[in-house]
């Protein structure tokens, strides 16, 4: 899944504020009892379906057809109450930026993956209305949540351990996946945050991964160090820290890249943005210094004076005494011959 994570939020919002707009209260309405609530419209109707009716091209264990008169929005009758709740506030997403011009101009103006952004957009607004921003704790250490606060929140809320894990996914300040699996270790649910550690699909065996198959092995919460999410093929991602807590019989795990809240310690993973290294060699001054952070555009370290990738990447070679230089050293963005030999 390729989508920008700003820009999902953004449209969860204006999903929010264009449905109030239309139907002044609604989201109180609906963060009661969606399904009540969705049933009363006339503009949309909602379907109870078996298993086997739900789209596996979306998230959840339901379905949107537009092709009807009105749409329908389809709702896994298995599933458990809260998670129907979310279901349906999740496809009804799905109808909201297929109708309203301004949410689907902002779809189509994806420059990736439209379909994984609406998608996204769709749980992001579904959680919106069913854990409002008051009800979550607010995290200012950059560190990431554990799987014991995933259950705290669906504990003291209504809300689906689904819709759980969205919001928290927001809060994980790396890139990370936080997953809702059953009691045989197969994905029910998966958020992400950040683009280097992609969500598990729907239906993934995440069970003989390390983290998951210490939980289900111990039969309570697991921590490990190296672990990874499995995808279809035999494909894995790189090894990340893990965490993993029972709610009910459902197991929830969060596995990041780095700052995993659960340790007081614990290194980025080599090769990735977020790695620096004991010591650098800065390019431009040919001296060795001890990094204290990278640069947000490049991630490469800076030197005392400022030097990074962005730096040499920046760099020109002046065409009479071929020094290679500082931009700031020539008379123009255009010019190829440096201050010192232009006089």
């Amino acid at each position: 899944m390729n989508v920008i994570r700003v820009d999902v939020v953004k449209q969860a919002r204006l999903m929010l504020e264009r449905l109030e707009a239309a139907h002044p209260g609604v989201a109180q309405r609906l963060h009661t009892d969606a399904l009540i609530e969705l049933e009363s419209w006339t503009e949309v109707q909602v379907r109870r379906v078996p298993d086997a009716e739900a789209q596996a091209r979306c998230s959840v264990a339901g379905g949107y057809v537009h092709s009807t008169v009105p749409p329908t929005l389809t709702v896994t009758q298995s599933l458990s109450p809260r998670r129907r709740q979310f279901t349906a506030l999740h496809e009804l997403g799905h109808h909201l930026q297929k109708h309203d011009s301004r949410l689907a101009i902002a779809v189509r103006r994806q420059p990736a993956d439209r379909e994984a952004f609406e998608d996204a957009a769709c749980d992001m607004f579904a959680s919106f209305v069913l854990i409002p921003d008051e009800v979550l704790s607010p995290r200012a250490d950059g560190r990431s949540p554990s799987a014991a606060d995933v259950v705290g929140l669906f504990e003291r809320t209504q809300a689906s351990r689904a819709a759980c894990c969205v919001r928290i996914a927001e809060q994980l300040g790396t890139h990370g996946v936080v997953t809702v699996l059953d009691s045989g270790g197969t994905v029910s649910f998966a958020a992400a945050h950040g683009d280097e550690v992609f969500p598990p699909a729907r239906g993934t065996s995440q069970a003989h991964t390390p983290l998951v198959a210490a939980a289900l092995r111990q039969g309570r919460s697991a921590r490990v160090d190296d672990t990874y999410v499995q995808y279809r093929g035999e494909h894995k991602s790189d090894l990340l820290y893990g965490d993993a807590a029972w709610a009910g019989e459902h197991l929830i795990t969060i596995t990041v890249l780095d700052r995993p809240g659960w340790k007081a310690f614990a290194p980025p993973r080599t090769g990735t943005r977020q790695f620096v290294p004991r010591t650098w060699t800065c390019e431009m001054c040919e001296e060795e210094f001890t990094p204290d952070g990278a640069c947000a555009k490049c991630g490469t370290p800076r030197c005392s004076s400022g030097h990074c990738a962005c730096t040499s990447a920046a760099e020109r070679t002046c065409q009479r005494c071929w020094s290679v230089l500082a931009p700031s050293r020539f008379p123009s963005r255009t010019a190829k011959i440096c201050r010192d030999c232009a006089g």
